[in-house]
């Protein structure tokens, strides 16, 4: 098919161009006259898009119009002599990534990974509800991508001191918007792990995956992708440019002394001629000639797909916690499959994602960094083993991650999910992800402690007052209803906030993740009732704080009563007052950011 369209880029050519962030169409004039100097004739669509610096537009809504816009210019090119067999999406910067999202979209969605609710105006559907391809999509025969920034961005040294502070700036105000005005900044949808930048990924990698398998010969997904790396790019990382978990099957080539912005300034007086021909070589190049002037993007290739692996079990660590127990869990999940010979089957992943101290836990959008991090290794797995079915265990902030998760990304699922300690809500809407023909998790065990004062305390405050997205189900449960029939509770295991990631514990774990079995009488550590001192206190939680902030403040009196019995002088006391209370605040600020 390619041979065949390479020898009629004429008038049924139909080429997307997608300007970048706080950009507009006239900044891609140079890319559309250097396509014109080989295809006269060919048809040009490239709209403006509302990119502004404070723009919350939704990108999903302007794939939704950029799919409808060109289904009423193909369908007028049909109806003429000349109508459209070939297709060419070329995005820049932000452009890429939704040229990448379009091609996704119009390829038909997948049940591994379904497309947001956005996108349910589309059709038509299959019986199963799963949109089904664009009848233009078979056309697309490549993407290029001009520094793409395919993983996201994320603040690094790479930027400078300069554009760090920028960017920083931006991501503050990103938050205030979120969190006050539930406004989200269209730049922040790409910020690495985002929810829009994530789900793209993920698609990507089913898309691609489903082609590569297809025994019918289909096009769909079969789009070749160039992408063009600035040499000099001071605005993307090169590790934020390059995704090699979904793009690692991208041609790539390099623009000599070329940025992030500049690399689409093909009329430059001396570095425009050679910009030039590395755009017109994407654009007309043959796989050969492609892959002859192609560049290894890193050191670290990623590795070849596992399609042995069947089953990948996530063990996840919560706050204050390097996690060393995590492996201890999933050798004995290995130690299970081995039992049933099917070791060969099973792997599990127990990154960490750093200690995390108390103090950064209780703001949502550090907890959502986490959430962030999660779905980058998700994505990872995704690609690294094809063929598995994921679970996962979690204790205490490692539950919220999976939580959270399940809500932002549509396109996460999960067969079993073991939750210790848990600081999600209690009335966690659980029927929402297990229902329907394509559940995002299959079956819950969740572990209620009999003294989970940590939970009871200090999560439970929030779900107390309802603020924020915490809450005491690894205190109280969950409630369950009998729609939701797969939720199961072990309540109450004898302890306190790390009961369930004890050892007694570990077989029950991986009975349940190997089997889906529970055995709650083989643990000797049940008990029928919670610690009262615990209950009574998880009946009103800001009494812990209270007591908390008045010890706070009994320590700080007594501290003063010991410097004025000291030093007799006022100038002494109030010189040492001050000095104190500044090493308090120190020392209580250490407590909370480092313990």
């Amino acid at each position: 098919m390619e041979s065949e369209l390479i020898s009629n880029k004429n008038s049924n050519t139909l080429i997307l161009l997608l300007h970048g962030y706080r950009g507009d169409s006239k900044r891609l004039i140079s890319l559309k006259k250097a396509i014109k100097s080989k295809w006269q004739n060919a048809k040009f669509l490239s709209p403006d898009m509302p990119f502004s610096l404070w723009s919350t537009v939704n990108p999903n809504e302007i794939i939704i119009q950029l799919i409808k816009t060109l289904n009423e210019e193909i369908q007028k090119a049909n109806k003429t002599e000349t109508p459209i067999v070939n297709i060419i999406f070329i995005g820049h910067s932000f452009g890429a990534l939704l040229a990448r999202k379009l091609y996704v979209i119009a390829s038909g969605e997948t049940k591994q990974a379904p497309f947001e609710p956005a996108f349910k105006e589309l059709g038509p559907r299959t019986k199963d509800g799963l949109l089904l391809p664009q009848p233009w999509a078979t056309n697309v025969s490549r993407l290029i991508l001009l520094a793409g920034m395919n993983r996201g961005w994320h603040i690094t040294h790479h930027l400078g001191i300069s554009k760090a502070a920028l960017w920083m700036t931006g991501a503050l105000f990103s938050h205030i918007a979120r969190l006050f005005f539930g406004q989200i900044l269209v730049i922040s949808t790409i910020r690495q792990g985002a929810e829009f930048i994530t789900q793209l990924r993920i698609q990507w990698v089913r898309m691609r995956q489903k082609y590569k398998r297809n025994i019918n010969n289909s096009q769909l997904g079969g789009a070749i992708t160039i992408q063009l790396l600035g040499s000099i790019d001071d605005i993307v990382a090169p590790e934020d440019n390059i995704d090699l978990v979904s793009g690692g099957d991208f041609i790539y080539l390099d623009v000599p002394y070329s940025g992030h912005t500049n690399i689409i300034d093909l009329d430059h007086p001396v570095l425009g001629i050679e910009r030039q021909r590395i755009f017109l070589l994407a654009l007309t190049g043959s796989i050969e000639e492609l892959e002859k002037n192609a560049i290894i993007p890193a050191d670290e290739q990623f590795g070849a797909p596992n399609e042995n692996i069947q089953n990948m079990v996530f063990v996840i660590h919560g706050i204050r916690d390097v996690g060393y127990w995590t492996h201890k869990i999933a050798r004995q999940i290995k130690y299970g499959a081995k039992r049933t010979n099917t070791l060969n089957e099973w792997t599990t992943e127990t990154s960490s994602y750093g200690y995390f101290p108390m103090l950064p836990f209780l703001f949502s959008w550090y907890r959502r960094r986490k959430v962030e991090w999660l779905m980058d290794q998700y994505t990872e797995a995704l690609a690294r083993y094809p063929n598995a079915s994921f679970s996962y265990v979690g204790h205490s902030n490692g539950t919220y991650l999976l939580a959270k998760a399940l809500e932002l990304y549509p396109c996460c699922t999960f067969d079993k999910v073991v939750f210790a300690g848990s600081v999600v809500r209690s009335s966690y809407d659980w029927q929402r992800f297990m229902d329907g023909k394509n559940p995002q998790v299959k079956a819950v065990l969740n572990f209620v402690a009999t003294r989970d004062w940590v939970v009871a305390f200090f999560p439970k405050f929030f779900e107390f007052l309802k603020w924020q997205d915490l809450g005491s189900a690894g205190h109280d449960g969950f409630m369950i209803t009998q729609h939701t029939p797969n939720i199961y509770q072990i309540a109450y295991i004898k302890g306190g906030h790390g009961a369930a990631i004890q050892e007694p514990v570990w077989d029950t774990i991986s009975n349940f993740v190997l089997t889906g079995d529970i055995q709650p009488q083989q643990l000797e550590q049940i008990s029928q009732r919670r610690n009262l001192l615990v209950e009574l206190g998880g009946k009103f939680p800001p009494l812990a704080w209270i007591i908390i902030g008045g010890l706070i403040f009994y320590i700080w009196t007594r501290i003063q009563l010991l410097i004025n019995w000291i030093f007799s002088d006022s100038a002494s006391q109030q010189f040492s007052t001050g000095f104190a209370l500044s090493a308090y605040i120190l020392i209580l600020w250490l407590i909370l950011t480092r313990v």
